[in-house]
């Protein structure tokens, strides 16, 4: 901010008639008839000049002209030794008996508004504005000192006044007398502002106030000169900046409000412009927008609605309504009753008011919903989305779909029942739970298998899954829950020969049943087989699933692989191999526990099962093999071999068990990819 500190400007105190101002800087206009100053003027600073509290030297080479000071002799006065150096008198000592007795009686006072000094002002008069102090004593020229320093913040708005102020007029007997008037205003043109460098200006062309200029904000001395018998001539005005001020923000300057007849909040009402603290409670405040000069607020407007924009900060010259004056309230212009945004900017007596979209109404077609403003019935495109029948037949946006006839659903969506036919099946929004085994679905062999039809099961063409589904999703010719845990069923209709699922940790009942195609499946993060899991999945060359831990009943019946497997396994529940007749190895980690039943049954080339588990897993009451006739080594780890031999159901093969030959490795043949095991 490019401030003087010392701003001078010649002030008339307008007493009787225009008055006019000498003001002459050293070194300026000379005599007509003086010849050009060859050189130029050097001050010279050899007179004192003094206020009420301090004094400085000042170069008095063109008389009443004290502008020219030096501030390296500004200094407090100093009465130790009675008065002061710079001629001011001791207070209630030396000078006259009664040193105020020849002082000007005048009392002049600032008005105004603004956020520093002034933030606490009014334009009433003396009674509620600040008034400048005097000085005990006259300056060295006779003049009585009057000082006044105040914040003045960019924007604050003021005027000085006086009171009593004397005019000379003439009596009846044409002789000229002191009149004393009880308020006069110095009003703008009176000032004398161009020295002021751009501090200060005129309010407005029209208006007598004086205002600060944008980054002008700062603590400024205001110093006013008179004489008492009225010489007008001599009377001076001087403003000094004391010092800058960091400019104010925003929201310390505007707290803006909507305020008037707003139907939709009773409470609303139309404040005075001050002093009314508990007003803003009842209104409507709009809050300040990222571009830290805008105000906005969304609100519910009718339109009999009468109302403004109201600024609360009381003391800002900026306080009041927009705009201005209380002719030409704001109301909607005509639009229906619903939803405006309201916006104001710093410096802009207008108000902006565009309609405000509410989407609170539902909409929507046969597959998807969304919400509208039902002012104009605008989409929010935010909101469209596909039906969401997760809580019964009927949407949140009141949307029922129609019932499938082919599917039987409970109300709570579980599957009941499925009639229609399976070359194009699509899977209706409101199921929840699909059947715990295909069968079900696709209608079992006879009521002792679990596993589907085969025809039915191998007519499907495609599968889909109705819109406004929650709970299942087709992923890679698959059907899995909606988060991809649980795979419930591989579509015969898919040619892959490979394929991966890396989020699957629970297989179906019967989900690879009858597929003559898949010769790989990885499952990486698969814990659970159900049964029927991979019934006659007849191109399979080979399992290995890293962490498997329950295998259940069939799950690989009828499988073509050569070899399998299972490194975290910890249970088998049912006869799991059975009439795998291509199985030649099986290979079981050291987790494994228990088996419920038979452990392999008809897998007539199956030659060597190893087994890790230490401690023999715990078996059933029914024989472990049946049907192995090629079955020669159970290889079991070394220290553990009697103890296998001696085992329930497992000293049935005592003759085989070995131990686990050193050499041995992973049976998996290694053209088939797999999957490594993850590490936790």
């Amino acid at each position: 901010m490019n401030k003087q500190k010392w701003l001078i400007v010649g002030l008339s105190l307008a007493m009787a008639a225009t008055l006019g101002v000498g003001i002459s800087a050293c070194g300026g206009d000379k005599e007509p008839d003086t010849p050009p100053t060859p050189t130029e003027h050097t001050h010279t600073y050899d007179a004192w000049d003094y206020n009420e509290t301090q004094h400085w030297k000042y170069c008095d080479e063109h008389g009443t002209d004290k502008s020219n000071i030096d501030e390296t002799t500004k200094a407090n006065h100093d009465f130790t030794n009675g008065d002061c150096v710079c001629g001011a008198k001791k207070p209630g000592e030396g000078g006259d008996e009664t040193p105020d007795a020849d002082l000007d009686t005048r009392e002049f006072y600032v008005v105004g508004g603004g956020m520093g000094t002034l933030k606490n002002g009014t334009w009433d008069g003396p009674k509620t504005g600040f008034q400048f102090a005097k000085a005990p004593h006259k300056d060295a020229n006779g003049n009585t000192v009057y000082t006044f320093t105040m914040e003045l913040y960019s924007a604050d708005e003021f005027k000085f006044i006086e009171k009593n102020a004397i005019t000379q007029e003439t009596d009846e007997s044409g002789n000229s007398k002191a009149v004393w008037h009880d308020e006069l205003v110095f009003t703008l043109p009176d000032l004398d502002v161009s020295s002021v460098t751009g501090a200060f200006a005129r309010a407005s062309e029209t208006s007598d106030n004086i205002t600060v200029l944008k980054d002008m904000d700062g603590e400024y001395e205001f110093t006013i000169r008179t004489t008492k018998d009225g010489d007008m001539k001599a009377n001076k005005v001087e403003v000094r900046l004391v010092k800058e001020l960091e400019p104010l923000g925003v929201e310390s300057q505007y707290e803006m409000y909507l305020v008037g007849k707003i139907a939709s909040k009773a409470t609303s009402d139309w404040p005075s412009m001050l002093g009314v603290a508990n007003v803003p409670s009842k209104c409507y405040k709009m809050e300040l927008q990222d571009d830290e000069e805008t105000f906005a607020i969304e609100v519910e407007l009718s339109q009999a609605d009468q109302w403004k924009v109201w600024n609360y900060k009381v003391g800002n010259v900026n306080a009041g309504y927009y705009p201005t004056g209380m002719d030409g309230n704001l109301s909607t212009g005509g639009g229906p009753d619903g939803w405006y945004r309201v916006t104001w900017k710093v410096g802009d007596a207008n108000v902006t008011i565009t309609h405000a979209h509410r989407y609170t109404v539902w909409d929507y077609d046969t597959e998807e919903h969304w919400k509208k403003c039902p002012q104009d019935n605008e989409k929010d495109q935010t909101t469209v989305a596909a039906h969401d029948f997760t809580n019964g037949d009927t949407c949140e946006c009141g949307y029922k779909q129609e019932a499938d006839p082919n599917w039987k659903i409970a109300p709570d969506g579980t599957f009941q029942g499925y009639e229609g036919d399976f070359e194009n099946i699509v899977i209706p929004a409101n199921l929840k739970v699909f059947p715990a085994a295909l069968g079900d679905l696709f209608g079992k062999v006879n009521d002792a298998n679990n596993y589907p039809n085969e025809t039915n099961w191998k007519a499907v063409k495609s599968v889909t899954v109705a819109p406004g589904n929650k709970n299942f999703k087709m992923e890679n010719g698959a059907l899995l829950s909606m988060d991809g845990k649980t795979l419930y069923a591989y579509f015969y209709y898919n040619t892959a020969t490979e394929v991966t699922f890396d989020s699957v940790e629970t297989v179906g009942y019967s989900a690879f049943s009858y597929n003559d195609k898949l010769q790989t499946i990885n499952l990486p993060n698969a814990v659970t087989l159900n049964g029927y899991a991979f019934y006659q999945t007849t191109a399979l060359e080979s399992v290995a699933f890293p962490k498997v831990e329950v295998l259940n009943n069939s799950a690989f019946s009828g499988c073509s692989m050569v070899s399998a497997e299972f490194e975290s396994l910890k249970t088998i529940k049912g006869l799991v191999f059975t009439n795998c007749t291509q199985l030649t190895s099986l290979v079981i980690g050291e987790k494994f526990e228990s088996l419920s039943t038979i452990f392999v049954n008809n897998c007539k080339q199956l030659k060597t099962i190893t087994i890790k588990a230490v401690t023999p897993p715990k078996a059933g009451s029914a024989a472990l093999f049946m049907g192995c006739t090629a079955l020669t080594n159970i290889y079991v780890p070394a220290e553990s071999v009697e103890a296998y031999k001696t085992a329930n159901k497992w000293s049935a093969k005592a003759d085989i068990i070995s131990a686990i030959p050193t050499e041995a490795v992973s049976v998996a043949p290694a053209e088939v990819a797999m999957l490594p095991e993850k590490k936790d």
